[in-house]
Formats: structure tokens, sequence, C-alpha cells
């Protein structure tokens, strides 16, 4: 008996009827397309029920202080997207304090993520991002020229003032009791940005952003390689600005850290990337800034380029900035100097973490200087300063110490730089041409201290150090030609002439026998 084939069985027409080939086939997969159609329908709808209703941010928004998500509006008729028009988000932890705004942005996202509080973006495609951040601050270094430095963050109080670590940490606790908030997951971002501040510095301009980053508040935080291209735009700090038409490139990744035990500047191991910024530069005025813990000088004015490239290792930078100014001015107490200014500030080692600075191999160089007040009597003065080897500590209050040598057509402009108030007798003798000159100096909050300086110049040779420490200044120094001498003494009443024995006087003075050598 011949076997019937699977087709010849199902395929031959019943008797007196119509032939249904294929119809338990046909039947079946138009089953499947429609469960799967209203599948999709079905998902699709409950994912626009969820984005443009409140309930996807009320998932979210359990605790607004830590995460805080909000929209102006939001679609996702698209079956995965979600298109969103005024998109915020804001969130800090212990360290930092947050937010961004999209004007527009298309979110392609895994919807089955959302049952197990993941909110996972796979690619997000924005247009109009803002983005501020901006570091927690010690009340006791929270100084009124940083606070008005750092953004505005709407919903955050100001200042920004980080809490004890042990309150932070039972809050910590008390919250991670209460709830497990919601990983955001937010991968592939390609965005134009109109604004970007991070802490002090502020970009505003042509910008584009790419990379991603991923937020387990409490728990963890990471950025993925992350990459800024700057098209042209203004950096700014404070009120000052530090370049126009500002080109270049930042890229930047945060390996993965847990915010509960990496607190403020313990944050810098985990941050590597490079940084690189040209661009016309207005003034020198931004320089203030770091010069907020001294009195003197105060600088403005300088038109000219300013550069700079950086590379990050685990929190260890190194690089340069170069710039050039003109009508550059200066001002001290009783003077103001004028002139053009071009200098290259060597990175050799920067410490994010300690907030230490090693600018060894920096050079200032000083062209067509003149004074107002008291100082150099000529115009056209020059003078050529390198750090053989220099170190800032910039917590808590700054402090740089270096040692010198400078090259200058004449010693005239030193104790202005210096601020030792020399009688005017004095200055005729610091009329030398070719001066050299080496020392050590160290600059802080209050306080200027010259050690073991040298000029020589002609048939000048100048020895001294002087020490100011608040309202309160000592100092002495020994000027020298063939065989005469003569001492000067700096106190906080006046300056006084040394005549007699005035290298006896000298070595006593300075605490040492031969303090030329040192």
């Amino acid at each position: 008996m011949k076997k019937e084939g699977f087709l010849s069985r199902f395929g031959k027409p019943r008797s007196g009827g119509r032939a249904k080939s294929g119809f338990p086939f046909r039947k079946a997969a138009i089953w499947i397309v429609a469960v799967a159609a209203g599948l999709v329908i079905l998902l699709t709808a409950a994912a626009h029920t969820i984005v443009s209703s409140r309930l996807l941010r009320s998932w979210v928004n359990t605790d607004p202080e830590e995460l805080l998500l909000e929209y102006d509006s939001a679609s996702a008729w698209i079956p995965g997207v979600v298109r969103l028009r005024g998109l915020r988000m804001r969130g800090s932890d212990s360290n930092v304090q947050w937010a961004f705004r999209f004007d527009e942005a298309r979110v392609s996202f895994s919807f089955f993520d959302l049952a197990r509080k993941r909110f996972h973006a796979t690619r997000v495609r924005g247009s109009g991002l803002t983005y501020r951040l901006r570091l927690k601050v010690d009340p006791k270094d929270a100084s009124p020229a940083h606070l008005a430095a750092i953004p505005a963050i709407e919903g955050f109080a100001d200042p920004p003032l980080a809490a004890p670590e042990e309150k932070e940490k039972k809050r910590s606790e008390a919250l991670a009791k209460e709830h497990d908030p919601w990983r955001i997951h937010i991968a592939n971002i390609s965005s134009d940005i109109s604004e970007l501040w991070i802490d002090i510095y502020r970009y505003r301009g042509k910008a584009r952003l790419y990379g991603g980053f991923f937020l387990y508040p409490r728990h963890q935080a990471h950025v993925f390689p992350a990459s800024v291209q700057f098209l042209g735009g203004d950096l700014t700090l404070g009120k000052d600005t530090m370049a126009v038409g500002a080109e270049g490139r930042a890229d930047c990744t945060i390996e993965p850290f847990d915010p509960r035990k990496v607190h403020g500047d313990e944050v810098w191991p985990s941050i590597s990337g490079e940084f690189g910024l040209r661009g016309r530069l207005p003034s020198l005025r931004f320089v203030n800034y770091f010069l907020r813990h001294s009195r003197q000088p105060r600088l403005s004015g300088g038109a000219g380029t300013l550069r700079t490239n950086m590379k990050i290792e685990r929190g260890i930078g190194r690089g340069a900035i170069n710039f050039s100014a003109a009508g550059v001015e200066a001002r001290y107490a009783d003077a103001t100097l004028a002139g053009r200014a071009a200098g290259r500030m060597t990175l050799a080692r920067w410490e994010f973490e300690r907030g230490l600075f090693d600018l060894s191999g920096s050079r200032l160089e000083l062209r067509d200087i003149s004074s107002q007040g008291a100082g150099p009597d000529s115009p056209a003065w020059w003078g050529t300063f390198d750090l053989t080897s220099a170190s800032l500590r910039s917590r808590p209050s700054g402090l740089l110490a270096a040692r010198f040598a400078a090259h200058c057509r004449d010693a005239r402009p030193l104790y202005t730089l210096f601020e030792t108030g020399l009688p005017g007798w004095a200055r005729g003798l610091l009329k030398l041409e070719g001066v050299t000159a080496t020392g050590r100096v160290a600059l802080g909050k209050d306080l200027v201290d010259l050690k073991s300086l040298e000029a020589k110049g002609g048939a000048f040779h100048i020895l001294g150090e002087f020490r100011r420490k608040g309202e309160s200044k000592r100092g002495a120094f020994l000027i020298e030609t063939g065989l005469l001498a003569v001492g000067v003494e700096i106190r906080d009443t006046g300056s006084k002439v040394k005549l007699l024995k005035p290298r006896e006087w000298f070595r006593e003075e300075t605490g040492a026998a031969g303090a030329a050598a040192d």
C-alpha cells in the first residue's frame, strides 16, 4: 500500500468540497502575526502611557534630592522610541550636584528593563543640550570668589556645602533602607551643546557631545568614554572671559566608583582623559581668581592668544598652558606695571586629588614694561623669569614655592615685584645693565618670602632676603660695588641705610655667615 505523503494527506480536497491548500499553516501564521501586532500595539500604548503620564516620573523621583527626572512632553508611538521636549534631569551625591537639559531628544530604550527599575537608553539623539556640574564645597574653604564662579542649579540650595562625612553616611544608610533607587544607563549619546559649565569653568557656543554614563544612586557612578568637540565659543571663569572663539576637544572616562566610599577629590584617581583648547585671549583678568588669597598684584588688560593641552591618567595631569598678551597691567600698592607678557606654564605633574602642581620648567617673558608711580623710571624694560623648580599647593589657601633664574635689562623693577620699598636714593644703584638673578621665593595668602636673592650686573652685586606676612615685613639687602658696600634694612616702620660694617650686619641679619653662597 502506497503511503500518503504529507501533502497528499492534507493537500487533497474532501469529496464535494474546495481545496484548502496549507490552511493550518496560513491560519497559524495569521494568528501569530495578529498576536505579535497586538503585543506591539499593547506595549507601544503602555510605553506611551508610561512616558506621557506622570507614571515614569513617579517611579524615578522617589528622592528628588538624589535624582529627579522631568520633561515638558513625551510620546512613544514608535516601538522602543520615545520623543521628549524639555527633558531635564538632575542629581547629587556626597561630592557633586549636576543637572542637564535637552530642548529635544529622541531616545531608543529597553521597555522590559523598566520592570527591573532600570531606564536603559541604547541610543540618544538630542539638541540644545545644557549641562551644569558643581563640586560641593567644604564650608571652611567657601570663598566668595569661588562661590560667585560656580553655576546655580535649579532645585538645589546655594551655596552647595558638603555635609560632614558622618552625617552623609547616616543619610545614605537611611535612604538605602527606605528604597532601592532606579538605575540610569544612558549609552550612545550624540547632541549639540549650547552650554557646558563644569564648576568654575563655563563654555557657551558651538560644541558637540558624544558618550554615555551609568548611575546607580548611592551605589555606583560610571562615565563611559565621552568626548566634547568645541567648535567656537567663549570660555569664562566667573564673570571674566578666558578665551573667545575657543576651539578644541576634551575626552574623558570615569571608571566605576562607589560614592559612599569615595568623597570629594578622592574621585580623581578614577578619571582619565585629554584636553586641548586654543582661542583668543581678551584679558588676563581671570588670573586674579588664582591670586585671590594674596593682596597683590591685580591684573587687567592683555589681549592675545591662549593655547592649552593636557593629558590625565588616573588623576595625574601633565601638559602646558601657553599665552601671549599685549597691554597687560599689574597693579601693586604703590605702582602699576604695564607692557607685553608671554609665557608657558608647564604642568610637569598635577596631582588633582592633593591639589599639588609641579610647575618646574615654566617661563614668563615681559617686554616693553613701563611703570606709573614707584618703580622703574624707564620704558621698554624687559625681563625673562624661569622657574627651575616650582611647586604649588592649591589647598588650603594656595602656596607657591619656587627657585627662579632671571635675566633682565636692569634691576629697577625687582623691589616693586617683591614690594621691598627701597628708598629713592637706592634706586639709582639698581640701574644695572644686563642683570642676572637667582633666588628662592614663596608666595601664599598674605605672604611674600624671598630668600637667597643674588643679582649681578655691571659693577654691582646685590644680595637680599625679604619677608612680608600680613602687615608685617622684614628685609635685608646688601649692595656691593668693588670695595664699597651698603646695607638696606626694611622694617614695618620703613627703611634704613646701614653704612657701618654692612657685610657683617647683613650676615647677622640673614642668620647665616656666607649668605651669598646660600
